[in-house]
């Protein structure tokens, strides 16, 4: 899902019981970008502001349900069972970041390759720790794209290889 409703996102907040400044922070965007969002006005957040919002809150266990016309319904939110367990602590390997979570009970490791760290540094040249920060700072879309991809295989891998592929455009 690459959209979502005002009305959804502060349902959405509701259900796991974050305040605005909560999700802002998960987000990593200003609170007032969240407020003017939720309180309906003209004003809709960026592309990759929403996806922030979206990843952040689907990483928290929300699902959002699209509108179904067909019978009726309106958009919506509901909890999900989480079925991705994860560690945020990340090491560098080389110019990649490695981190390991386990999905539905089996261990893998998530590789974020130099590609997506250089479009989120936008061509400086950073430390490892540096990398790291700025990864960290963009947890849950690494989390929704790792569980996105574990969905769609019949196995859990050993090593996942995150690549630019795997994210909305826009992401970063």
């Amino acid at each position: 899902m690459t959209s979502i409703t005002s009305k959804q996102c502060a349902a959405a907040r509701a259900l796991v019981g974050w305040s605005q400044d909560k999700l802002a922070e998960a987000a990593q965007i200003a609170r007032a970008t969240i407020a003017t969002f939720e309180n309906n006005s003209r004003i809709e957040p960026s592309q990759r502001n929403l996806n922030s919002i979206i990843a952040s809150l689907e990483h928290a266990g929300v699902q959002f349900i699209p509108e179904d016309v067909q019978v009726g319904l309106g958009p919506g939110v509901r909890l999900r069972k989480l079925a991705l367990e994860y560690s945020n602590t990340l090491r560098a390997d080389g110019w990649n970041l490695i981190f390991p979570v386990r999905f539905k009970g089996q261990a893998c490791q998530v590789i974020i390759t130099r590609e997506i760290i250089d479009d989120i540094v936008r061509g400086n040249v950073p430390t490892p720790h540096q990398r790291i920060k700025a990864v960290e700072g963009r947890l849950p879309q690494f989390l929704a794209a790792v569980e996105q991809h574990l969905n769609s295989v019949a196995k859990v891998p050993s090593t996942v290889r995150l690549t630019m592929s795997d994210f909305p455009a826009g992401t970063f």
